[in-house]
């Protein structure tokens, strides 16, 4: 061999070293991943996003620490959709998990596995896939007695388990979904707030306290019910929030809490009586789109790489997947249908902004079969929003005509959703139908995800 040839293999022999080291330091330099979700939360109850109680001091720390996105919103009003749009970055006319007896098609990418092919761990408790909704995920289910325990507990237990390895952990907290019921002392850490505030408690504040499904109008509420039903939700919350407190605490005894991206966020909103009612799809069994439904919270933090900001653009859970793929360096597959966020973390802007699209059945979970033919859909952008509630088996007729209820509200001047002003603005009506109607054709026109 040729001196020149020598000098070649062993300069091609350094490239090569320095290369893969480069990658090995940096994959050696991955950060841990919690994916903590919160059923039926409202983000304009903590501090940060504005609230007038102090329900949420730990929480608004982290969001001091991070980035806190004011327009985050849910593509369902109801939790498995939602979360399942998160875990494959798939609107749920394209991923099909949209009733309770779906499940993922397994050959389908998500969040899990690509995690998992590249170095990551991803354990995750029997309770959260033990239900057919979250089959083929790619997560792997640990043992349920040793890690059984009480709401909180069992995550603790978990990241303890885990903390020496590269782990992505997702947990769902159920603690403010109905019914609306904390512990002592955080029944009552609020009720003194309620000027000539119930003295005994009445039969409707008891069946919020007890039941999980309360049909849509079949109790009704007086002002001071209405008032002691919020401080039980708000109760609720300031007992997420001390949860926090103890959960960053550990992280931080573990020396695993810098190191780690701790996304907050939820599977959707819930209707504290501005469109008169609880709940969501799921207990109310009268699904709605209104923005205390679909608006959720998103907080990232990662004290490494990432500065506070305030983002107030509107983002979704599709966005999800791409943005935790974008952070760690790794390629973003093609085909998701969200953006990685990671220009607006850096503080940058996004030129491929687009409105936000959600679909319910009318009962969630507990929708029988006739109730899964009813479909609310909407598209949102800042200034409007479009609501369309189909008629059960038709969307378009032989004319191009689309059956079904519309409700038209301008955000800007009613932010409430008070006002449906379809006959005012037929433009603007005819305009977002398109969008929300071509919106529908393409992704339901691809093979469903479910099975």
């Amino acid at each position: 061999m040729s001196l020149q040839k020598q000098l070649f293999v062993v300069i091609c022999f350094f490239v090569f070293l320095f290369v893969f080291e480069s990658r090995s330091e940096a994959k050696g330099d991955l950060p841990n991943i919690l994916l903590f979700t919160v059923d039926a939360c409202r983000p304009d109850h903590f501090g940060c996003y504005g609230y007038n109680r102090n329900t949420t001091p730990n929480i608004d720390k982290l969001a001091r620490e991070g980035v806190l996105f004011t327009r985050a919103f849910s593509q369902s009003a109801w939790t498995t959709p939602g979360m399942i749009s998160i875990f494959t970055s798939l609107y749920p006319p394209t991923h099909g998990v949209d009733a309770k007896d779906r499940t993922l098609k397994d050959d389908v990418l998500t969040l899990p596995k690509v995690l998992k092919v590249n170095g990551y761990t991803a354990p995750v408790l029997p309770r959260f896939v033990d239900i057919q909704n979250y089959w083929h995920l790619g997560f792997d289910v640990v043992d349920k007695e040793r890690f059984s325990g009480e709401e909180g507990e069992d995550l603790l237990k978990l990241l303890e388990a885990y903390k020496d390895q590269r782990f992505f952990i997702w947990y769902h907290y159920h603690g403010l979904h109905l019914p609306y019921n904390p512990q002592n002392p955080y029944d009552k850490i609020f009720q003194e707030d309620i000027s000539g505030s119930m003295t005994a408690e009445t039969e409707s504040i008891g069946l919020v306290k007890t039941k999980s499904v309360i049909r849509n109008g079949s109790v009704s509420f007086n002002s001071a019910e209405k008032k002691a039903v919020v401080a039980l939700y708000d109760g609720q919350i300031r007992q997420l929030d001390d949860y926090m407190g103890l959960l960053m605490e550990k992280m931080k005894q573990w020396g695993i809490l810098d190191n780690t991206i701790l996304i907050i966020t939820s599977d959707h909103g819930e209707e504290l009586f501005e469109h008169g009612f609880i709940g969501h799809a799921s207990t109310s069994l009268n699904a709605k789109l209104y923005d205390e439904i679909i608006h959720i919270p998103l907080i990232i933090r990662w004290s490494k790489k990432v500065e506070h900001r305030i983002v107030d653009e509107l983002v979704q859970q599709i966005d999800v997947m791409p943005t935790i793929l974008d952070m760690l360096g790794l390629p973003v597959p093609e085909g998701l249908h969200g953006y990685s966020l990671l220009s607006f973390i850096r503080g940058k802007p996004m030129n491929n902004l687009r409105p936000v699209f959600c679909e319910t059945i009318l009962g969630g979970f507990q929708s029988t079969k006739e109730m899964e033919e009813i479909k609310l859909r909407c598209v949102r952008t800042k200034e409007w929003k479009l609501i369309y509630t189909n008629t059960p088996g038709h969307d378009l007729n032989s004319e191009g005509v689309n059956y079904g209820k519309y409700e038209l509200y301008n955000l800007s001047n009613d932010p409430k959703e008070e006002r449906n002003i379809t006959e005012n603005h037929p433009d603007v009506v005819k305009d977002l139908k398109k969008n929300l109607f071509q919106w529908i054709e393409t992704t339901t026109s691809k093979e469903s995800g479910s099975q």
